[in-house]
């Protein structure tokens, strides 16, 4: 299943390197892509064998730094 998100607090490719390896421990996470904005609202891409919710999205982000999903 294909989910968007997006998040502030993403500045550069170490962030997006951290968001990614958190939110592929997720359980049933397939694929992440993320499209850094550092000014503005970076797009994040999830690809899973089920949907995400927007709280474990979110913990996930948060586990990694001071990441703070948008949608």
């Amino acid at each position: 299943m294909d989910q968007n998100w997006q998040a502030t607090g993403l500045t550069c490719d170490h962030c997006a390197q951290s968001v990614t390896k958190n939110l592929m421990d997720i359980s049933g996470m397939e694929s992440v892509s993320i499209e850094v904005h550092p000014d503005a609202l970076s797009s994040i891409a999830t690809h899973g064998a089920r949907e995400f919710s927007a709280e474990e999205i979110g913990f996930a982000m948060r586990q990694a730094g001071r990441y703070i999903l948008s949608n």
